[in-house]
């Protein structure tokens, strides 16, 4: 069985990263790790030197049932509150899913996530 890798993207004004990493900590991240299926969830983020940030937010699922059951129908919709809508400068329209069926696929990821990846055949 292999897990499910969520990823999303969207960019905010460099000064506002601080104030953006903190509201995520507070109150997105926990909320998805705190659901049933969610092995993991992260935020990262890129300074891109133009005065932009890009804030890349991850999450590893056991199935996609279990995505679904989090976020609805609408999986390939991202998750950001209407009222931080006017903070962003952009986010990717889509979500991307992809099947981590290995560990040689993992090696952009926290160490402590590469644990959670099954063995190939497992």
């Amino acid at each position: 069985m292999s897990s499910i890798l969520r990823a999303w993207t969207f960019w905010i004004l460099t000064p506002l990263r601080d104030e953006c990493r903190e509201h995520l900590e507070r109150t997105k991240l926990p909320e998805y790790r705190a659901v049933p299926g969610c092995q993991r969830a992260i935020a990262m983020f890129r300074d891109l030197g133009d005065g932009s940030t890009e804030v890349a937010f991850l999450s590893i699922w056991d199935s996609i049932e279990h995505i679904r059951a989090h976020v609805g129908e609408a999986i390939l919709e991202s998750t950001i509150d209407p009222d931080d809508h006017h903070k962003l400068l952009d986010r990717d329209p889509r979500v991307r899913h992809y099947a981590v069926t290995d560990r040689s696929a993992v090696g952009f990821m926290p160490a402590e996530w590469r644990e959670l990846i099954p063995p190939v055949g497992r």
